[in-house]
């Protein structure tokens, strides 16, 4: 008993095997370029790394400027909460006549 293909249902002709190959090699082509590019700019940074040294002591120095920011913020805040305190200390007449 052979297996014959219904009328009307080709398989795949040579010349559309042969393109779609053509298409897969070219697609391989260009993943092999981007993986090249990646594998460079992996190895430059590999080459230089007093780059990454320098950015991590940017950050660093960064993160300490933050939090003396952050320091002299809350520092400020407390002075002023002081002299809104002493500002309310007073008696209601004395805010009047002092304006």
């Amino acid at each position: 008993m052979t297996a014959e293909k219904p009328s009307g249902a080709a398989g795949p002709t040579a010349t559309a095997l042969k393109a779609k190959i053509r298409m897969l090699q070219a697609e391989i082509a260009k993943l092999e370029a981007h993986v090249a590019g990646h594998q460079a700019k992996f190895r430059a940074a590999l080459v230089a790394p007093d780059r990454a040294q320098q950015l991590m002591a940017d950050l660093l120095r960064m993160t300490a400027d933050l939090m003396a920011a952050r320091e002299a913020e809350s520092q400020l805040e407390r002075e002023l909460m002081q002299l809104r305190s002493l500002r309310f200390a007073k008696p209601w007449w004395l805010r009047m006549l002092a304006g």
